[in-house]
């Protein structure tokens, strides 16, 4: 598989994978599977938020265990006669309305009490009772005729909960079937008693689309969110103004508490089992935190639940206080989905890296959810973020699962086609680029390096199979190594010989000084590696190394049943022929002026000739590569000051001035191979002088 394969490849499942998870969030978000996640996130808002102060227009009358003790009660019956004296005494402190949160729907044992108390009421005439407008499998339950027609209003107290339990919305309005075929329209109870409290009509106008208005057109008028009423939780039970039943009852409570207020008459008590999870007591686990707050009344309270008649309270006080929750929901929220969805493509983009990616999910997930949050508190609106959160999560999740296949898959094959031929951080580097790039094929300025080991056939031949084996194993192993530690390409091994280059796959800073660096590190390497006696004819090694640097072709080059990632042109060729001139002129390294050209102050070099090699046309001066100028001796400095004198010498045909300095060379460094070669050629140019049309080009008609 090549690189641009690969990448085509990973395109497409980039465009599937991040269709797919942004259609299968849509989806689940469409069919309510969401839902519990958004739920919490809302009530995380909710608890977040805190406690709020009401509008003091609501106020509640607990029935609690202290009453109960106080008051005797009896036969778990809440006696009429004393709800009666509780609410004459209520009536008379000044309660605006006054809502019974409890069914009475059968007589008393004692007739007597209901005559009583239906007494209260009307004597009261703002009491609104409970009624249950709709149970499964159970028909309308209604308050007895002679408390219906004492009342000013009822209103249903029956009241939905979401998937998971809790109650956060209450509905407006039942519709009752007619005889007639028509419809009545049955208040709940929350709405009834602020209709009562408010004065206003019953009458609706349902002409808006997202609200409708109740109250007399042309007159006083309550504006409502339609369908249903989110819940806006002041706290618990404990943010309105609460008087014990028994206080009530007895008339030892504070007047103001309940003045000019409406007034929820309800109980707390375990056994009636009226009680409900909002989005405050989900987070609430101990009831003790709020011991010594209100006194003994917090006895009559269980669990961390809410009672029903606080939860009636705080649907009041929303509809009163018009401190209403709009609901950002359906498109706008599906419009937001797929933004942050094509959003999470950056995650399928392998450049960033994990540690930035995670960075950025937490970013933004974070940001979603403090968003809402302020919108929660500004608003207030309740945002769907559960859709957002999972897409952008989702598209962190496929995006890394699929980077990291993808990524396994480009590292097997970067690593089949340079994991011999690089070192390991060239390999990274290329898994972190765009390997179809670097594949390709394309002309490029490289530096080449050929090594080859002088005389090894005899060698071999003395050593046998087995020896030689060990032999250029141990070779090649002190030979590699250099090449990768200078950022180098191993193009391949010949036999004995070693193929270099250096610029590509990845771009190299002065790649010409890396080449050289090499040469004389694997020279050190070799001088090293022939003190080692446990292998036989390692002291008998000799190398050549020829570089040169030029343009070539270079790339993934082949068939298609074979590639193989190299290297063509002259300037590889007259890097070859190089490698073969180290035999005539007595050196270790050469190099043409292409690469001394590139070469710093801290490379010691030698002008040696001019050459015209086999196959060129144009003739190239040569160098050689004597050391490090840092690690030179003043001899070796003074021997390759006298050279250069002798050649220039040479070169403008003075032979009896060049010979004497080619001869003081050889006198301080007597195995100079160059000075050696150029005493012969002044003697037999001395004797066959070249003419005046020689500029000093040596010409090789072979390899």
């Amino acid at each position: 598989m090549t690189g641009k394969i690969l990448l085509r490849r990973q395109i497409l499942a980039t465009a599937v994978c991040c269709l797919v998870v942004i259609g299968a969030t849509i989806f689940a978000y469409g069919q309510g599977l969401l839902n519990s996640a958004d739920n919490f996130l809302y009530d995380l808002s909710i608890s977040w938020r805190g406690p709020v102060a009401t509008s003091n227009q609501v106020a509640l009358v607990l029935m609690d265990e202290n009453s109960a003790v106080r008051l005797q009660r009896q036969r778990g019956q809440w006696s009429r006669r004393m709800l009666a004296g509780a609410l004459d005494n209520l009536c008379t402190a000044g309660a605006e309305v006054i809502g019974l949160d409890m069914l009475i729907t059968a007589p008393d044992q004692d007739p007597e009490a209901d005559r009583i108390l239906a007494a209260a009421m009307a004597r009261c005439n703002n009491v609104v009772l409970a009624r249950v407008s709709a149970a499964q499998g159970v028909e309308e339950i209604a308050p007895l005729a002679p408390f219906e027609n004492a009342m000013i209003g009822d209103g249903f107290i029956d009241v939905p909960l979401d998937g998971d339990g809790i109650l956060r919305k209450i509905r407006f309005l039942n519709a009752k079937p007619q005889p007639d075929g028509g419809l009545a329209l049955l208040p709940s109870f929350a709405l009834e008693l602020a209709r009562t409290y408010r004065n206003l009509e019953f009458n609706f106008d349902f002409s808006g689309a997202d609200y409708f208005l109740l109250g007399a057109p042309g007159g006083r008028q309550l504006r409502l969110p339609y369908p249903d009423l989110l819940i806006n939780y002041s706290g618990d039970y404990t943010a309105f103004a609460a008087v014990s039943f028994a206080d009530a009852v007895n008339n030892s409570f504070a007047p103001e508490k309940v003045r000019g207020k409406v007034v929820l008459v309800g109980s707390t008590l375990s056994s009636q089992k009226d009680f409900f999870t909002t989005p405050f007591s989900r987070f609430r686990h101990e009831a003790a935190s709020l011991a010594g707050r209100f006194g003994d009344m917090e006895k009559g309270i269980q669990g961390s639940d809410e009672p029903g008649v606080a939860c009636h309270a705080h649907a009041v006080e929303t509809i009163l206080s018009q401190s209403f929750i709009s609901h950002l929901t359906g498109r706008p929220v599906l419009l937001l989905t797929l933004l942050l969805g094509l959003a999470g493509l950056l995650f399928y983009l392998p450049s960033l890296g994990m540690a930035l990616e995670v960075v950025i999910l937490l970013t933004v997930l974070a940001t979603i959810v403090g968003t809402a949050h302020l919108a929660f508190l500004k608003g207030p609106t309740r945002v769907d973020v559960a859709p957002l959160l999972a897409v952008f999560f989702l598209q962190f999740l496929t995006g890394v699962t699929l980077q990291k296949s993808f990524g396994r898959r480009k590292t097997a094959m970067i690593t089949s086609m340079f994991g011999k031929y690089v070192s390991t951080g060239v390999v990274n580097e290329l898994i972190k680029g765009d390997i179809s790039t670097a594949l390709e094929g394309r002309r490029a300025n490289l530096t080449m390096l050929f090594s080859d080991l002088r005389g090894f056939t005899n060698i071999s031949e003395k050593l046998g199979a087995r020896d030689t084996g060990l032999l250029l194993n141990a070779y090649f192993d002190t030979m590699i190594p250099p090449v990768f530690a200078h950022q180098g390409t191993l193009d391949k091994l010949m036999g004995d010989a070693v193929m270099a280059f250096f610029g590509a796959p990845l771009p190299v800073v002065n790649h010409p000084a890396e080449g050289a660096a090499t040469a004389l590190e694997m020279v050190e390497k070799l001088a090293e590696l022939k003190k080692r006696t446990d292998i036989r004819g390692l002291a008998d090694l000799n190398i050549g190394i020829g570089l040169n640097t030029g343009e070539v072709t270079v790339g993934n080059l082949g068939s298609k049943a074979f590639m193989d990632y190299t290297i063509i042109g002259d300037a590889v060729n007259l890097a070859s022929r190089l490698e073969g001139l180290n035999k005539i002129y007595g050196t270790t390294i050469l190099l043409t002026e292409f690469t001394a050209a590139q070469l710093d102050d801290r490379f010691l070099l030698r002008d040696l000739d001019i050459v015209k090699v086999k196959g060129k046309e144009k003739a190239v001066t040569i160098y050689e590569l004597a050391g490090w100028r840092a690690s030179a001796s003043a001899a070796t400095l003074a021997g390759l000051r006298l050279f250069d004198q002798g050649l220039r010498a040479y070169r403008a045909q003075q032979w009896d001035a060049a010979e004497p300095l080619f001869q003081q060379v050889l006198a301080q460094r007597p195995d100079d191979g160059p000075a050696r070669l150029y005493l012969e050629r002044t003697a037999r140019m001395r004797t066959h002088p070249p003419g005046p049309e020689w500029h000093g080009v040596t010409t090789f008609d072979h390899k």
